[in-house]
This record gives C-alpha cells, sequence and structure tokens, in this order.
C-alpha cells in the first residue's frame, strides 16, 4: 500500500507514534496514530466527500466511531480527530504539535 502522506508519516514517527495502535485489549479498536508515552492518539477520518460518503459518515461507522473515541477518553487518552485536507494543509501537523507541547506542559507540572 502507498504512503498518500509520506512527509507526514516520517514526522509523526519521528515524533514518536505508531501506526494502528491497539489501545484496548479486549476490543478490536485501533487508533490510526498513537504515542503511547503521551497517550496521544490521531485518528484520520477520510472520505467525506465522496458519494455516499466514508465509513465514518455511514450511520454504523458514525456510531462505532463515537463507542471508540468514548472508550479512549475513558482509558485516558487524548484523542484528534483529523482529515486528509489538515494533513495536505499542514493543520494537521500543528495540531499534533500543539497537543505534544500541552503534554509535556502537563508532564512538567506533575514532577
Amino acid at each position: 500500500m502507498t504512503d498518500r502522506y509520506p512527509i507526514f508519516t516520517t514526522w509523526m514517527r519521528k515524533e514518536g507514534f505508531t501506526p494502528e495502535h491497539k489501545f484496548l485489549k479486549d476490543r478490536k479498536f485501533r487508533f490510526d496514530w498513537a504515542n503511547v508515552d503521551r497517550r496521544i492518539a490521531v485518528e484520520c477520518d477520510g472520505g467525506l466527500w465522496q458519494k455516499g460518503g466514508g465509513r465514518h459518515n455511514r450511520p454504523t461507522g458514525f456510531l462505532r466511531d463515537a463507542e471508540k473515541m468514548n472508550l479512549a477518553v475513558l482509558a485516558g487518552w487524548a484523542v484528534l480527530r483529523i482529515t486528509p485536507d489538515m494533513i495536505q494543509k499542514g493543520t494537521a501537523h500543528q495540531l499534533v504539535e500543539r497537543a505534544l507541547i500541552h503534554m509535556r506542559r502537563c508532564d512538567e507540572q506533575r514532577h
């Protein structure tokens, strides 16, 4: 499979994110990207402009995503939802960077 966003992928890996992280032992849910040390997850929701909508826009997909996000928050994860458009424009990078800075500050205040 071809990586549509190699620059973003390289940067995410450099920042400690791993793809397809399974975050609950008793469920099949996976994050698109996860920084386990900082407990930051990134979900990329595509298919917004597809005829009939993408998986995330259909009723069953939307309900499943809601369950996944709620379980993630209850498990202590900060979840960022991005779109392919945000990756292309650079706003996804900025959002993830802000989350990393915020979590680093939180860690510093705890110690």
